[in-house]
C-alpha cells in the first residue's frame, strides 16, 4: 500500500501537470479507480488472498487505484501521437516558491494552472515567447510535451 502512495504522489508532481485535463475530472476518475476493486466480490478476491474486510477495502483505496491512475497517465503520455509546435507570447512571469510561472497573451493555457509552472532551473533563460509542443496522447487526452522559452526580436 505505501508503493501505491508514493507511486501516486510521484505521479502528481511528474506527469499531472504536463497531462492537459480538468483537475475535477481527474480527481473523479482516480475515485473510480479507487474504489472500483471494492465491486469485485469479497468473497472471490479479498478472502482467497487472506485479507479482513477493512485490509481488502484499504488495499484498493491506497494500492490499487493510485497504481492504475499512474499507469494511465504514463501511458497516455508516454504514447503521445505527432506533435504540434506553436508559439505564444509571454505576458507575465512570476516566480513562486523556486517555480516560474508563465501567463500567456492569448491565454493559452488559462484552465489549466499546472501546465504554465515550470521549474526555476529548467531554463537558462527567461523569454519573452515561449515554443510549446502539444499533442494528443494514447487515450485521447491533450499532453504538453516540451515548453521551450525564447527571446524574440518584436
Amino acid at each position: 500500500m505505501g508503493l501505491g502512495i508514493f507511486v501516486g504522489l510521484g505521479s502528481m508532481v511528474t506527469v499531472v501537470p504536463w497531462t492537459l485535463i480538468a483537475p475535477g475530472l481527474l480527481f473523479r476518475i482516480f475515485l473510480i479507480l479507487c474504489f472500483a476493486g471494492n465491486l469485485f466480490g469479497y468473497a472471490r478476491s479479498g478472502l482467497r488472498l487472506g485479507m479482513e474486510r477493512l485490509e481488502w477495502f484499504l488495499f484498493n483505496l491506497l494500492a490499487v487505484g493510485p497504481i492504475v491512475m499512474s499507469l494511465l497517465l504514463w501511458l497516455n503520455y508516454l504514447g503521445h501521437g505527432p506533435e504540434v509546435v506553436t508559439d505564444h507570447d509571454v505576458l507575465e512571469v512570476r516566480e513562486v516558491n523556486g517555480f516560474l510561472v508563465y501567463t500567456y497573451r492569448d491565454d493559452f493555457l488559462r484552465e489549466h494552472h499546472l501546465a504554465r509552472w515550470s521549474h526555476r532551473d529548467s531554463y537558462p533563460i527567461v523569454g519573452n515567447r515561449m515554443h510549446i509542443s502539444l499533442a494528443a496522447g494514447l487515450l485521447g487526452v491533450p499532453v504538453v510535451v516540451r515548453k521551450q522559452p525564447f527571446v524574440s526580436g518584436s
